[in-house]
This record gives structure tokens, C-alpha cells and sequence, in this order.
């Protein structure tokens, strides 16, 4: 085989797990190897060999027939794109984190998840401390809300629509979220009280910027976020202008 060759396969291989990529874009719940085979027009045999390489690097995650989806490597990549708005965000969150004495986390959307960009822990003994790089749910989670408001009620449902589960028994259905959605676009803040974690209450409002849209939210204690409510709904909405303003919003 001349260089020539060789560079056109090596190429062509790029192009074909780039596919297998953009294919899983937008199904954060997965396809089997067939599916993904029909959707890029490829042999089941060669997608099968593209994911299996793919999966050991942890850009694809398998489970079982029908869950190949997007691993965790990717969306680590993923969260470092979002680096300059985390770095200008960070003393708003730190200052958000010191004066209500709440955990601050700033948040952004992956299909049916939220990927944490960064977090300020709160120095209460009892806290709670979601870690930078982790997921959490998106219709759960006062943060998730935010940013689904900003969506299309038709857009919400056809994203959620079969896919939400009780995380909690206070987990919303669908159509419950459905109908808070209105007064969170009212408001401009969104809650979770308990939804997401039992005993864990969170507020969150959505920032949008040039790089895209974001959520702030604090979370802690069910008890102490209820009993504080105006005050960090005030403290979110200077956060947030604070942000805004060092980011430029569109």
C-alpha cells in the first residue's frame, strides 16, 4: 500500500468515527449497532469495529444491544470547551457562595443531563458538594428547568417525552413540568425541592451568552434554601448580571 493510500484509509476511518459521533448527538439514551449503521449508511461489521475502538478510548460508552452512546471522555472534552465562561464566572460564584453560605454551581445542558462546569462548596458542616465533570438530570434539578424554560414547550416534550423516571418521589412527570414552566419564565428562576435528592433543595436561574446557555444555581439543605428563598433569588440575580456582563450577553 503506497502513503497515498495509507493516508486516504487513515483518513476515511477519521471521517467514519466522526459519523458514528454526530450520529449520537442528540439520542443521549443510546442506539444499538444497527441503528447507528442505517443512520450513517455503513456495514454493521465496520460500524461494530469503529465503536469497539472507540469505546476503549472512552469516546463511546457500550451497554448492551442497544446502548451505544457517548462516553465520558467526550464529554469531558466537551466541558473544556467551556473554559473561558468557567474561568470568568468564578469569582461571581465564589462571591454567590460566600454571601448566601450555599454551594453555587454553574451548569450546562447535555441532551437529558446537566454536565457540572464548576462548583464553589459551601463551608456549612452540613453541605452538599456536587463535583466539577458530573451529570446530573435535567428535569430534576432547579438548573435543568431553567434552561428547559428557555425552550419551547413542544421542544421540551418532544425531548423528555418517555424518558423522564423518579429520581425521588418528588420527581416531576412530565406534564407537571410542563405546567411550571410558565411561571419559571415569569419568575426567571426555577426550584427543585427534594426532586433530584432527597432532602436536597436548589434555585437556579438561566444565563445566556454568546457561548451559550448556561445555569447558576445554589443548592443545600431543603430547609435552609426554603427558609432563605428571597434573599438567594436576589443574590442568583446579581450573579448572574455579574456574569453576564463580564461574558457579554447577546
Amino acid at each position: 500500500m503506497s502513503n497515498d493510500d495509507a493516508e486516504r484509509n487513515g483518513i476515511q476511518v477519521i471521517s467514519r468515527a466522526a459519523a458514528i459521533l454526530r450520529s449520537l448527538e442528540n439520542v443521549p439514551t443510546g442506539l444499538s449497532l444497527g441503528e447507528i449503521a442505517k443512520r450513517i449508511e455503513l456495514p454493521r461489521s465496520t460500524v461494530q469495529r469503529l465503536v469497539d475502538a472507540l469505546a476503549l478510548e472512552q469516546l463511546l460508552e457500550v451497554r448492551g444491544a442497544g446502548g451505544v452512546r457517548l462516553g465520558p471522555a467526550l464529554m469531558r472534552l466537551a466541558s473544556r470547551s467551556h473554559v473561558d465562561i468557567t474561568l470568568r464566572a468564578r469569582p461571581f460564584l465564589e462571591t454567590l457562595a460566600a454571601d448566601t453560605g450555599e454551594t453555587a454551581v454553574l451548569t450546562h445542558a447535555a441532551g437529558l443531563e446537566l454536565i457540572i462546569l464548576y462548583t464553589v462548596v459551601s463551608h456549612h458542616e452540613l453541605r452538599v458538594a456536587p463535583g466539577s465533570g458530573t451529570f446530573l438530570t435535567i428535569y430534576a434539578t432547579s438548573g435543568g428547568k431553567a434552561l428547559l424554560a428557555s425552550m419551547s414547550d413542544d421542544e421540551v416534550r418532544t425531548l423528555l417525552d418517555g424518558k423522564i423516571k423518579q429520581v425521588t418521589p418528588l420527581t416531576c412527570t412530565l406534564e407537571q413540568l410542563l405546567a411550571q414552566l410558565p411561571d419559571i419564565r415569569r419568575l426567571g428562576y426555577a426550584t427543585d425541592i427534594g426532586e433530584h435528592m432527597t432532602g436536597v433543595g436548589g434555585v437556579a436561574m438561566g444565563l445566556n451568552t454568546a457561548q451559550g446557555q448556561y445555569a447558576i444555581t445554589l443548592v443545600g439543605p431543603v430547609a435552609r434554601m426554603v427558609d432563605a428563598h428571597d434573599s438567594i433569588v436576589a443574590a442568583l440575580r446579581e450573579c448572574r448580571e455579574g456574569i453576564a456582563g463580564s461574558v457579554g450577553n447577546p
